[in-house]
């Protein structure tokens, strides 16, 4: 990333923080949910909603202050701001989404079968796979392309695995004749929601993509 931001210690320091309260937000969204998954709507749950929303907010101020720093300080050239930004924007949409994902699914109070309690146990952790490989493809998009490259391709598979879960369960939904169409239409948004969360992780490889290849050119 330092090559990226050049010498520009207090942006550095910004976005590393940013990235840190990120990675926060997304693993207290992921362990409320696997929480909700088990137990349902519990006081410990509530709190952690709670965790969800601060640590948006958190890292919604962060980039805020990124973005003021690039205005007033000129850090960075063109494009390589263009860049940085759109990393900074898919970054932030994380939270975004994990917010709005656990608000969603808490707010109509979602009851969950066996079966689709292990699917979506196991979307939420490849999720969390997904956006640790994001970090460490960020750290190598300067340092080591052919390591970015190989991290991006990795998050791309996470993406489509994600996909292929979403799939099976919205195959299963339609095909239940005990929930009315209200409730269906309910599940395949919550579904969504949560794969949006690791389709906005696979915008932001491929920006770390585009990066690399305009350094090539």
């Amino acid at each position: 990333m330092k090559d990226l931001l050049g010498e520009s210690e207090q942006l550095i320091k910004l976005y590393n923080k940013h990235s840190k309260t990120v990675r926060s937000c997304l693993k207290c969204y992921i362990k409320a949910m696997k929480l909700y998954i088990e137990e349902g709507y519990t006081a410990e749950v509530s709190k952690m909603q709670d965790e969800v929303k601060e640590l948006e907010t958190e890292a919604d101020a962060i980039r805020r202050k990124i973005v003021r720093l690039l205005i007033e300080k000129r850090f960075l050239i063109p494009n390589t701001r263009r860049d940085f930004l759109n990393l900074l924007k898919f970054t932030d949409k994380v939270a975004d989404y994990s917010e709005s994902s656990l608000d969603y699914v808490l707010l109509q109070s979602m009851e969950i079968s066996e079966t689709g309690k292990d699917m979506l146990r196991e979307i939420l952790e490849i999720t969390e796979l997904q956006f640790a490989t994001l970090e460490k493809a960020i750290g190598n998009v300067f340092n080591d392309n052919e390591k970015a490259f190989e991290l991006v391709n990795q998050i791309e598979k996470y993406e489509s695995q994600i996909d292929n879960l979403e799939r099976e369960l919205v195959e299963r939904l339609s095909a239940r004749d005990d929930l009315s169409f209200g409730l269906k239409s309910l599940y395949r948004d919550y579904l969504t929601m949560m794969a949006n969360i690791s389709d906005i992780i696979e915008d932001a490889a491929d920006e770390i993509e585009l990066i690399i290849a305009l350094k090539r050119l």
